[in-house]
């Protein structure tokens, strides 16, 4: 099995494919499009961006506010998602207003900020012969799943976070801290942070476990185009839940 994790960082993409027991690869990629091979190649790839987008409609997607009810005090970590005209903007006021026109709401700076990154997620799966080896996850949700329903206690962004996020991860893949050692030392800070390696670990860890993949929500949604509007985790040892 070949699974794949990939976050975005400020360079690009940073992505973890997981090989055969005890083989990894990790790498940086300036443009998604640029991974299109090992996300084919991959029995699954999982990705930290939304996938599948509203065009109205004052509802958030199901599957984030699911996993906001999911999270509890880490629920701001679902940002809201914008709507798929949005993606044509030019400009955060642009943008802010047409969401709002379409949805009655206006985007936060942080939801502005992912939009290019949205933008070639969108065009990537559309090209996907196989568009259901690349899957949306989100992190904490991951991170929430592995940790047999709770949240983590403390912010990825400070120390405590980092460790206990890595000793979660061990637990379930031995080598992670290897594999985050490997990727800190190829890739510096101001391209690659601690945080985005710890994401896109928990997505291959997750893709690695297709047996008791779990969706959010439970009855899938689509997008005007047909594509799943769905956050995806792991719940190993448990058949039960929403199967995906």
């Amino acid at each position: 099995m070949i699974a794949v994790g990939i976050d975005g960082c400020r360079r690009g993409w940073f992505y973890v494919q997981l090989l055969d027991p005890g083989r990894y690869e990790t790498g940086v990629a300036e443009a998604l499009h640029n991974l299109r091979d090992i996300i084919i190649s991959a029995d699954l790839t999982l990705i930290d961006i939304p996938i599948g987008l509203k065009v109205s409609g004052r509802e958030e997607r199901k599957c984030d506010r699911e996993a906001r009810r999911l999270l509890g005090r880490r629920a701001s970590s679902v940002f809201p998602v914008p709507c798929r005209q949005v993606l044509d903007c030019r400009s955060y006021q642009a943008g802010s207003e047409l969401n709002h026109s379409q949805t009655g709401r206006r985007l936060s700076r942080q939801s502005w900020g992912i939009v290019p990154k949205i933008a070639e997620a969108d065009r990537l799966i559309r090209t996907l012969p196989d568009k259901t080896k690349l899957r949306e996850m989100h992190p904490e949700v991951c991170f929430l799943a592995l940790n047999r329903g709770r949240p983590m206690s403390h912010n990825k962004k400070r120390p405590q976070g980092r460790a206990e996020r890595l000793a979660l991860l061990e637990r379930h893949l031995p080598n992670s801290g290897a594999i985050i050692d490997q990727a800190r030392a190829a890739s510096p800070k101001k391209d690659l942070a601690d945080d985005d390696i710890l994401d896109a670990l928990v997505g291959a860890v997750t893709a690695s476990h297709p047996e008791s993949l779990v969706s959010l929500p439970a009855v899938a949604e689509r997008d005007e185009l047909g594509l799943v509007m769905e956050i995806v985790f792991a719940n190993p040892g448990k058949a039960s839940m929403n199967r995906a």
